[in-house]
């Protein structure tokens, strides 16, 4: 007796490599971007981690406090970023424009350090506009900008405070430049460095939702968020 061999047609074949194609289009994105994310929380972290081992070697030049280690309270000026400048590799520096503080700059937006208006945002999507402030990138081709609160460190945040605050994109120029995403805070205090969203400053419970679009949902808490995690 003959037995019937079965197997598949070309059409079957074909509408199964089709419902494959489908299945791929729809999760490597997914993988990818998930992937992504990963690696600039964890890129994120590498550099809170840098930047604390400056900040503690900027205050240990300081005799063990940073207030009034910065005269003047006007936010582009330049010794907070020099003081980083001393203590980092840097392959760029951008003053700060001269009405906000700095010297022969103006700002870091303009001199190439940072984003300009409308090309960084918050978590929400809305954008942000120039930084005037002095800013820096680093070999490693993360940007960075500065400002100062108080040269006397008094200025309140949350329920510490602070001497002025260092932002930083891990990602460079390269999307998506959002807060929360690439883009990173941290507060300088007299004697340390605090991701925002700690210490009920930018509380990450409240700033650091995934789509939402609350107005308050800026991406700023999820410095410190991403360093729980």
């Amino acid at each position: 007796m003959k037995k019937n061999k079965k197997g598949f047609t070309l059409a079957e074949t074909l509408i199964v490599i089709a419902i494959i194609g489908i299945i791929a289009s729809i999760a490597i994105p997914t993988l990818f971007g998930t992937t992504s994310d990963a690696e600039l929380k964890a890129a994120w972290k590498k550099s809170y981690s840098d930047l604390s081992q400056a900040t503690m070697m900027i205050i240990a030049d300081n005799g063990g406090s940073l207030a009034g280690a910065f005269p003047g309270d006007a936010a582009g000026s330049e010794d907070l970023k020099n003081a980083y400048t001393s203590k980092l590799n840097i392959i760029k520096d951008c003053s700060g424009a001269s009405w906000a503080g700095g010297t022969v700059g103006g700002g870091a937006s303009a001199g190439g350090c940072w984003h300009t208006g409308g090309n960084w945002s918050y978590l929400t999507g809305t954008t942000m506009t120039n930084f005037d402030t002095p800013g820096l990138i680093l070999n490693s081709g993360f940007l960075m900008y500065f400002y100062i609160d108080k040269s006397d460190c008094s200025y309140s945040a949350g329920n510490y405070r602070r001497c002025g605050a260092v932002f930083i994109d891990i990602n460079g120029f390269k999307k998506p430049n959002t807060i929360g995403k690439d883009i990173f805070g941290a507060s300088v205090t007299s004697n340390s460095l605090i991701p925002y969203g700690a210490r009920e400053y930018k509380h990450y419970a409240t700033t650091c939702i995934e789509n939402s679009t609350a107005s308050g949902n800026t991406g700023e808490g999820c410095s410190a968020k991403y360093l729980y995690e």
